[in-house]
């Protein structure tokens, strides 16, 4: 399939009862080798890469299920590893939950992961896991365009379905897209757009320096511009095609569409951080985000993310990005080229004046 278009239908937004969902323990939570679960205990504290409501339900399952008590900060990836970086010497995370792969790996390379290898992760696809433990997936969801189709007809255009439709004039302060630097969605779509572009560096910074003449915004979490989109502040934006569907969900009259030359996609990653203050109960949580009952409840929470957990189902209205055209994705050439892009996005690009 190379072009897609999925038309979400408003939804009431519904009160949920976490409680009511809790999963039962996975036998191999503890530890991840299958042994007896302890009685749990103790604290750990996560940072949060993924949208609010997910944290805050993640937290709660996990304290449940597990007797330990956790908290969390939500933050986008780039900012997570700015986070882990500056407080490197005496760590205030324990675990660093969600964000694209390839930004755990770049925070491997800087000495902030410390490796683990779970027992949950054995039967995960080897595209969703790290064989070392740096990390493992555990949820998925692909890059498309998030757009309204009453702004987009205002202008006298039609859904977006390539990554030149943005290009439009017409378009211009009516594109919205996270910050590369700060969200990892932002640097998702410079990856994705730099292979399709042969890996032509100068070409996908033209293109985005092109594109910078159309955007109003560039979003400090994944769904800024997704939520911009659907008040009538912005025509289209580059968003994950789960959070579009969760602001529909809400009310929001919006429109999927995916880019015919390909769609980027992300595996959701955790890793425990290096010289964690809780380094066992770190172990805990990442082993118990691996499970099947815990993925099986992304059904219940306001999230259109995907497991990964082969185990688990998908949930209703959510798209299958297996039916999807997407790029070709090298976790570890994308976190190495990570830093080019974004010192070109902000030496170059955001800066450059708008006609």
């Amino acid at each position: 399939m190379n072009t897609s278009t999925k038309t979400l239908i408003p939804l009431l937004a519904i009160g949920i009862a976490l409680s009511a969902c809790t999963p039962a323990a996975d036998p191999q939570v503890a530890g991840g080798g299958g042994g007896s679960e302890s009685a749990g205990g103790g604290k750990v504290s996560v940072a949060c890469s993924q949208v609010e409501d997910y944290c805050e339900a993640m937290i709660k399952q996990f304290q449940e299920a597990t007797g330990i008590e956790a908290n969390y900060v939500s933050m986008g990836a780039g900012a997570a590893i700015a986070r882990l970086s500056a407080s490197k010497d005496a760590p205030e995370f324990d675990v660093w939950a969600g964000g694209q792969a390839e930004n755990h790996l770049v925070a491997a390379d800087q000495g902030l992961i410390e490796n683990y290898v779970s027992g949950n992760a054995s039967n995960l696809d080897e595209q969703n896991t790290d064989k070392d433990g740096i990390w493992s997936g555990f949820y998925t969801g692909a890059l498309g365009f998030c757009s309204s189709e009453e702004q987009l007809a205002a202008l006298g255009l039609e859904v977006p379905t390539s990554w030149d439709d943005l290009l439009d004039p017409k378009l211009k302060g009516h594109v919205g897209m996270p910050h590369p630097a700060s969200v990892g969605a932002g640097y998702m779509a410079m990856y994705a757009k730099y292979v399709i572009d042969g890996k032509d560096e100068a070409k996908t910074i033209d293109y985005f320096t092109k594109l910078n003449q159309n955007v109003l915004q560039y979003g400090n979490a994944s769904t800024t511009a997704g939520e911009m989109v659907g008040r009538g502040e912005l025509a289209t934006s580059i968003s994950l095609v789960a959070d579009c569907e969760r602001l529909a969900a809400q009310g929001y009259e919006l429109t999927v569409s995916y880019p015919e030359e390909g769609a980027g996609y992300e595996v959701g990653a955790v890793s425990v951080v290096k010289g964690a203050k809780n380094p066992e109960n770190a172990k805990k949580f990442y082993d118990w985000i691996l499970t099947t009952d815990w993925q099986n409840a992304y059904g219940d929470i306001p999230t259109y993310a995907l497991p990964v957990n082969p185990d688990a189902t998908i949930r209703e209205g959510a798209t299958d990005i297996t039916e999807l055209n997407l790029v070709p994705w090298d976790k570890r050439e994308a976190a190495d080229q990570r830093q080019t892009m974004i010192d070109a996005f902000t030496q170059q690009i955001a800066p450059a004046p708008k006609a």
